[in-house]
């Protein structure tokens, strides 16, 4: 088994830092460091989410005449 956070357990981790730094009793460091942290599981999170995105639409394009599939984008 692998050691590298899912984007589930960085989804969890950013919620439980959300609710950290929204607690009163936070030392400036530590909000600090766990702000550190939080824009760092957001970049991993978005990218793995960008790569599927990008894979999700190549399968379609690849099965787009099989079945009439229809590529839309995600952001709409």
């Amino acid at each position: 088994m692998s050691d590298t956070p899912t984007l589930g357990d960085d989804i969890r981790r950013l919620e439980e830092i959300v609710r950290r730094l929204e607690s009163d009793e936070l030392p400036i460091e530590d909000a600090l460091a766990l702000f550190e942290e939080g824009i760092g599981r957001l970049r991993t999170a978005r990218t793995r989410l960008a790569d599927a995105e990008t894979r999700v639409m190549k399968v379609l394009r690849e099965n787009s005449g099989e079945g009439g599939l229809r590529l839309e984008p995600l952001d709409d």
